[in-house]
């Protein structure tokens, strides 16, 4: 919560509030003796003596607060932050009320000409209880906004799983895609029936793949990678020795996670923007390098610019920032296109 001056002035007609209280029970106790010009005296008195002490120490303790936040956070030192609330924030405004109460006392301010001990004793259960207040409002705003946040980060993430699910079974299932695996089935059944059921098993993979894991938002490296061996097999078929593909990766890397179909998305760019001939084989590998999975493929942009929207990479980067605060890294040299991913560690 940012230090809040409008906030502080709401304090200060609390602070109103408690002392002309203190005002009714003290002349309750009395009966309410004195003349009218008397009581209306000392609840004016009262009221202004509120009105400035709570002022004064609420700007203190707001402040004490926003230091707090910025040198004991609560996602990293709970235990800590818990005392220093607990602690430092009541202690503080008690030794601001403390020389404060003793002068408006002998300037006059006092509750019916009580002595110091009362005037003192009742204008720190003020304090005390003011600064409760303070301290679980400042601290239930921070939580309510930390969950407030967190819907609208969860409804980001789903919207952008949602596009990517989308997209990726668009990109499998349009008829372009089905007309040249059908052909190609078509075609092997006669020349090869071995290749063909190949062909067929790794296309069962793929949609199985995508019905399985369609809801889940970070998967295995190991299932990624499996994932995409079966797009590649596929791609393979259909490109035979123009696409060339390998995959080096530490076992030890494979339980580290990565976001869903996002292997299948670099490795589907790749054969999207580039061409695939035989006098031009290209070539993709995926290895893995200082705690990133590494996407390369050779440079050879086609001729003819076919229309992206750029929501593939852009979904990537926008998935990893919400689930890791993490970014990937893209860029290209003279001869090749390089993708990092981070991998995620399981929590």
């Amino acid at each position: 919560m940012k230090f809040s001056w409008k906030l502080i002035l709401y304090f200060g007609f609390a602070g109103v509030v408690a002392s002309v209280f203190m005002t009714v029970l003290r002349f309750a106790r009395k009966n309410f003796e004195g003349d009218i010009i008397n009581v209306c005296g000392n609840f004016f008195l009262n009221a202004i003596q509120g009105y400035v002490l709570v002022v004064i120490v609420a700007s203190i303790v707001l402040y004490v607060l926003g230091w707090i936040d910025r040198f004991l956070p609560w996602n990293r030192k709970a235990f800590l932050r818990f005392i220093a609330d607990l602690v430092i924030t009541p202690a503080i405004a008690m030794v601001i009320m403390l020389p404060l109460s003793t002068i408006t006392f002998y300037i006059g301010m006092d509750y019916d000409h009580g002595s110091l001990k009362e005037h003192i004793i009742a204008n720190m259960s003020i304090t005390l209880v003011m600064d409760i207040i303070m301290v679980g409002i400042y601290e239930g705003y921070y939580f309510f906004t930390l969950w407030k946040k967190s819907l609208i980060k969860n409804e980001q993430l789903e919207k952008e799983n949602m596009t990517a699910r989308y997209e990726a079974l668009k990109n499998q299932v349009n008829p372009h895609f089905l007309f040249n695996s059908l052909n190609t089935v078509s075609a092997l059944i006669h020349e090869d029936p071995n290749k063909a059921e190949e062909f067929i098993d790794e296309f069962c993979k793929i949609y199985r793949f995508l019905l399985e894991h369609q809801d889940k938002n970070l998967h295995l490296l190991r299932d990624e990678l499996t994932f995409v061996k079966s797009f590649l097999a596929l791609q393979q078929v259909r490109f035979g020795q123009s696409l060339v593909s390998s995959v080096e990766l530490d076992e030890d890397k494979l339980d580290d996670l990565i976001p869903t179909l996002s292997l299948q998305l670099l490795v589907e760019n790749a054969i999207k923007h580039n061409q695939v001939t035989e006098e031009k084989p290209l070539s993709i590998s995926i290895t893995e390098e200082n705690g990133m999975v590494v996407v390369k493929n050779t440079l050879q942009v086609r001729a003819e610019k076919l229309k992206s929207t750029g929501i593939g990479l852009n979904n990537l980067n926008a998935r990893y920032e919400m689930l890791a605060n993490l970014k990937p890294v893209f860029f290209k040299t003279e001869s090749e296109y390089v993708a990092k991913l981070p991998l995620i560690q399981k929590a």
